[in-house]
């Protein structure tokens, strides 16, 4: 593994892309959440908050998990698009992806006060597009997973 995979890929993002709740490394309020390009896969681990409860008591809020997988894929689709034009991380500077679609499947409620591992594999780009597969888990346990579709923000 290289020195530049253990670089959080939200941490390359240049101004004025540094900003968002989720992931925005100068978002003094957010939850930045922070993403690794690992080989073939991007990972963040994250632990939510107790306020994000949702409807069922000691599981969280549905809504959450999605803001969640929209951070992290946006970063995965950033860094594979980057990866693919022949740049390395950390060296040129990072084109941002936003998301185009986002699809969420909910496996099982996802309890409170848990890591949850956030895993995103590239399944296709094709020009400024990229298509992700996104996955929760708490341990080796899935509990939703989904499908992103992302694009290259132009120049």
């Amino acid at each position: 593994m290289s020195d530049t995979e253990q670089i959080a890929i939200q941490d390359l993002y240049a101004e004025p892309y540094r900003h968002c709740f989720g992931c925005g490394p100068d978002n003094p309020h957010g939850w930045h959440i922070k993403s690794y390009l690992l080989g073939v896969e991007v990972l963040a681990h994250y632990t939510p908050h107790t306020e994000y409860t949702g409807g069922v008591p000691e599981n969280l809020y549905g809504g959450l998990l999605a803001a969640i997988l929209d951070c992290h894929g946006t970063a995965a689709a950033a860094a594979f698009y980057h990866v693919s034009q022949g740049f390395k991380l950390g060296v040129e500077p990072l084109m941002r992806c936003v998301t185009a679609s986002l699809t969420v499947n909910y496996h099982r409620p996802t309890p409170m006060g848990q890591e949850l591992k956030l895993v995103a594999r590239c399944i296709e780009i094709e020009g400024r597009k990229v298509t992700l597969g996104l996955s929760v888990y708490i341990g080796d346990t899935l509990y939703c997973d989904g499908r992103m579709l992302a694009v290259r923000v132009k120049a």
